[in-house]
């Protein structure tokens, strides 16, 4: 029976080792996440994220989940959070730039154009909303609204062709 009890107290023992280097191991990869950078990294970091949002000024840049996350400051006062892969690739923009008032302004004719095509493609209802978008090829979002009441989003590449429709939905308004 010792020797039972000796044998069960020595694997207790093993699996506490073994399990606090486990945690230690996975504390030490999450330390790694949201360290400042510095040096050639910290350069060529901000060069990707400034090149992308369009000048500005380097806030912060850090680690993130295997990325660098680096914050910036536009010149019209406008902050962004670009993601840049190990690369030096951006992967994302997000921010206050998500409403895409970076983009040219629209125009009347462009707007008649994006909404005639939307149009065009659902058959019928009425535009009810046409912005500049700058997302996955698609240079305009259309919003049109359907005899049932539910709406339709189309996007229009700025060819104006229809790259998509999203399905029919009632808004929550």
């Amino acid at each position: 029976m010792r020797k039972k009890t000796m044998l069960i107290t020595g694997v207790a023992a093993a699996a506490v080792v073994l399990g606090g280097a486990t945690v230690a191991v996975a504390a030490s990869t999450l330390a790694n996440d949201d360290q400042p950078l510095s040096g050639t990294e910290l350069q060529q970091a901000s060069d990707a994220a400034l090149a992308k949002a369009g000048g500005g000024t380097v806030l912060k840049a850090e680690t993130d989940d295997g990325a660098y996350e680096v914050d910036v400051q536009r010149p019209d006062g406008t902050r962004v959070e670009v993601e840049v892969d190990r690369s030096f690739q951006v992967a994302t923009l997000e921010g206050q730039d998500d409403d895409d008032s970076s983009l040219p302004a629209l125009s009347a004719a462009d707007r008649d154009q994006a909404a005639n095509a939307a149009l065009a493609r659902v058959g019928q209802g009425t535009v009810s909303e046409v912005e500049r978008e700058n997302e996955g090829g698609t240079a305009y979002e259309v919003e049109v609204r359907l005899p049932d009441g539910s709406q339709v989003e189309v996007q229009v590449g700025a060819d104006f062709q229809v790259l998509g429709q999203d399905a029919p939905e009632f808004d929550d308004d």
